[in-house]
């Protein structure tokens, strides 16, 4: 008796453990499922902020939109290794596995399925042309099986992963059935299909000294069927996160004395004055001194500062050479359009600055690089520079107007576009290419640092490090891996190191060539 009764108390034991297995072993850590819809907007809101804080430091000093006041370094390029955007990225890029996970096998989820994989694809680029090689294969593996210390993929093998991953997205989005939590397109899917084909273009022209027959075979399947790869077609096509006034534009919130540390660059002032360039207006303000507040139709009330000074001649710099003449005052800030509530409590906007992922501007200069080389066939050369002109243009008119600054978008509107692109230094003619990427550059402000990524491919327009800058007056051409990596996956950040070359920033990427 008293062993039958062992017996069933072990029986329901064993029942009540199996029924309980499930519940006891989750691993919290990496639950069953994730609802893509909660995911998704967590991810782009991330990104969108660490692109635009790229853009903020790295992005304006290093191709010389902005220029140092105060602490100079990056502007010097004393540059130490840097775990942003790394890590950043990889903590959104474990969120879009779990999308992809959930919904790659999901008939009724596909849209979500292709958006993750444009969102990977985005993120990683965005990683690898800041670093190189990096981890990518197994990179978020250790959400499910542990592996903590993944390798580092060579960067040829990333592109390749992510151009794959692009044209998959490109053929699962389909339909008119929008999806849910998407603060980039509002659930549009035919403009994500945009979005997907036109930074597959970006990609392909990037890795065109390298791998020319890729790059040129995928420009050509793209710009030769408008029908099953679509692009962007206009500015409203542009991906780009659009702030609220609960989550405001990066800049925003920022205090005074962080966005005064950055001024507008000589470089920029100086090409847009020698191009009349109505521009100045919404990327930089006159100086204090000029008291105009933030607009002046007078070019002279603008004025910027040299790059690569040293704190101290920073701080004692007068564009006048007067020592009586020197300091913040005389010096333009950058524009209104990303000011900070506390520098301008009365005209700052919240949600007028966008930032931008990708703009319709940069995908026709793209196209008219492609074709002016020859790599396409469509369309015309001169058209695609003209188109990307007048796109920037109209951007900014259109911010302008949005942060009710209306004497800035008054001078805007009447800017003669006709007449500025006829002009000698503009016109569809002579160094063609050195014209692309000149105009190029200027519609890539605060652009993350895509403005970096462009002249480290073609090395135009030509960047002159300023006088207190160290490394050798060498530009950097990439940033150091974070020291966290070197201690906790030692063994794969040194296979890294011993096939790309030495961490640190004058070791060039592989499509880095120029």
């Amino acid at each position: 008796m008293k062993k039958s009764l062992f017996i069933m108390v072990s029986l329901l034991m064993a029942i009540g453990c199996t029924e309980d297995f499930d519940t006891v072993n989750v691993n919290p850590n990496f639950p069953a499922s994730a609802q893509p819809e909660l995911l998704l907007p967590g991810i782009q809101e991330e990104m969108a902020y660490n692109w635009g804080g790229q853009g903020w430091e790295e992005g304006f000093t290093v191709v010389q939109y902005g220029a140092r006041l105060q602490f100079t370094s990056g502007d010097t390029y004393n540059w130490s290794p840097s775990d942003n955007p790394y890590n950043d990225a990889y903590a959104s890029l474990r969120d879009v596995e779990n999308i992809i996970r959930d919904t790659k096998e999901n008939p009724d989820a596909q849209n979500y399925y292709g958006v993750a994989l444009v969102m990977k694809s985005w993120i990683f680029s965005y990683v690898t042309d800041a670093y190189g090689d990096v981890p990518y294969s197994e990179a978020t593996k250790g959400i499910e099986d542990g592996n903590v210390t993944p390798v580092f993929d060579a960067q040829n093998t990333i592109y390749q992963g992510m151009l794959s991953d692009l044209e998959t997205a490109n053929s699962v989005l389909e339909g008119t059935d929008n999806i849910s939590g998407d603060i980039f397109y509002g659930g549009d899917i035919q403009k994500w299909r945009k979005f997907a084909n036109s930074l597959k273009l970006r990609l392909l022209m990037r890795i065109s000294d390298v791998d020319n027959s890729t790059a040129v075979t995928g420009m050509q399947q793209i710009a030769n069927n408008a029908n099953d790869f679509p692009i962007f077609e206009s500015n409203d096509d542009m991906a780009l996160v659009q702030w609220n006034t609960n989550n405001p534009q990066p800049k925003y919130d920022t205090r005074s004395g962080s966005f005064d540390e950055v001024r507008l660059s000589q470089t920029l002032e100086t090409r847009l004055k020698d191009l009349n360039d109505n521009r100045l207006y919404v990327f930089a303000q006159p100086t204090s001194n000029s008291e105009k507040g933030i607009f002046s139709e007078d070019f002279d009330d603008y004025v910027g500062m040299p790059n690569g000074l040293d704190d101290e001649a920073a701080l004692g710099y007068s564009p006048s050479g007067n020592p009586e003449e020197s300091g913040s005052n005389f010096i333009s800030r950058l524009g209104i359009l990303l000011g900070c509530r506390a520098c301008n409590p009365e005209q700052a906007s919240a949600t007028a600055s966008q930032t931008i992922i990708m703009s319709y501007s940069e995908l026709q200069f793209l196209l008219a690089e492609a074709r002016e080389k020859g790599w396409i066939t469509v369309g015309d050369a001169a058209t695609y520079y003209e188109n990307g002109i007048r796109a920037s243009f109209e951007f900014y008119t259109e911010r302008a107007a949005a942060g009710g600054w209306s004497q800035i978008a008054n001078a805007m509107q009447a800017t003669d576009l006709d007449a500025y692109i006829a002009q000698e230094k503009v016109a569809y003619t002579g160094d063609k290419l050195a014209k692309i990427a000149l105009q190029k550059w200027i519609s890539l402000f605060y652009t993350g640092f895509e403005g970096w990524s462009d002249w480290r491919r073609t090395g135009m327009p030509e960047v002159i490090p300023g006088p207190d800058a160290v490394n050798d007056k060498m530009v950097p051409v990439r940033f150091q891996y974070p020291n966290s990596i070197k201690s906790t996956n030692s063994d794969n950040y040194k296979a890294a190191v011993q096939r790309m070359g030495p961490d640190n920033i004058n070791t060039k990427l592989w499509w880095d060539v120029d």
